[in-house]
């Protein structure tokens, strides 16, 4: 009996003791899982990248008056750009403008100014805040034309090429004089260097008034054998230039203009820009003002090529004896 009643206590503890063993593995709650770190941010869809458009600008060509050689400089600068980007307006002479063309000028709202002339270049300096561009001005230092947003292309073509062509010409030209107004002394240095490759002799004179240049003239006469004419209106009158070709071919001397009309006069050569190549100037120019509208680059951009006219008197005379240089640039014409 006691042996099966200690059968019966030993089941009973055994009983309690797993029953608490299996409370132990059952814990009363399980804590939540820590997170790995703050929660991700909502998607968000990034708008597609603005492509850079190119800059375009309204340019307004002003053409001091009506002349061809004006006119084929603002045509060939036209046909470069888009005909929304340009506006033609051609002053009749008149720096000051007249109140039409400053309206027009006022509506197209140009924020670039080519200038063709010295009317034209007068007048596109009361635009202080734009760039301007002036070309076929000479004696620009008279008015101030160069500053921060203003620059100029070459009125003349280059002083080597046009020596290199004279000497194709004239292969024994060995002395050549000038004559040229004040504060041209930028101008002058280059034509020296240009002589001193050409192995040129450069006699110049520098003068106040046309009297004097013809004096100045007369009495270089006997030392040169050709005279080279500028354009400077300061003290070249038409009827000094027309005294000084006059009176060179009298004497022999071979004479070389910037304008093909005065060869009718009894000038050799005249050496004159081509449109083309003016216009490429004026719109690399142009091409490099800042984000200020400062313009980079020299005061003035020099030309790459010219156009050369013989007296038709020469011409038939030269013949088949013009080089294939000198007939190369001839052929421009």
């Amino acid at each position: 009996m006691k042996r099966a009643i200690s059968r019966i206590t030993a089941l009973v503890v055994f009983s309690v003791l797993a029953g608490c063993a299996g409370r132990q593995q059952i814990p009363e709650s399980v804590p939540p899982a820590e997170p790995d770190g703050p929660p991700a941010p909502p998607a968000v869809t990034l708008p597609a990248p603005i492509e850079p458009q190119p800059q375009r600008n309204r340019i307004a060509i002003l053409l001091s008056d009506d002349v061809a050689s004006y006119a084929a400089i603002a045509k060939q600068i036209a046909q470069r750009i888009s005909e929304n980007d340009y506006k033609t307006l051609n002053l009749d002479g008149n720096a000051k403008m007249s109140a039409s063309i400053r309206s027009e000028i006022k509506q197209f709202e140009p924020d670039r100014i080519v200038a063709i002339g010295l009317s034209a270049a007068k007048a596109g300096q009361k635009y202080t805040d734009t760039p301007m561009v002036f070309c076929q001005v000479f004696n620009y230092q008279d008015h101030n034309l160069i500053s921060r947003n203003s620059k100029g292309v070459k009125f003349l073509p280059p002083f080597s090429l046009q020596l290199e062509i004279w000497k194709e010409l004239s292969p024994d030209l060995r002395t050549v004089g000038l004559i040229i107004g004040p504060k041209q002394e930028e101008l002058v240095a280059e034509i020296e260097r240009a002589a001193e490759q050409h192995q040129v002799e450069l006699l110049i004179r520098t003068v106040q008034s046309d009297k004097e240049a013809l004096y100045a003239f007369k009495r270089l006469t006997p030392q040169i054998q050709g005279f080279w004419l500028l354009p400077d209106n300061r003290v070249l009158s038409p009827t000094v230039l027309r005294e000084i070709i006059s009176y060179g071919s009298k004497h022999g001397n071979q004479t070389v203009v910037f304008n093909p009309q005065l060869l009718s006069l009894g000038a050799e050569i005249s050496f004159t820009s081509i449109d083309a190549d003016v216009a490429d100037a004026v719109l690399k120019v142009l091409g490099n003002a800042a984000d200020n509208d400062a313009l980079f680059g020299p005061p003035m951009t020099p030309l790459t090529t010219l156009r050369a006219e013989i007296n038709p008197d020469l011409s038939a005379e030269l013949g088949s004896r013009a080089s294939a240089k000198l007939a190369q640039y001839l052929d421009k014409n």
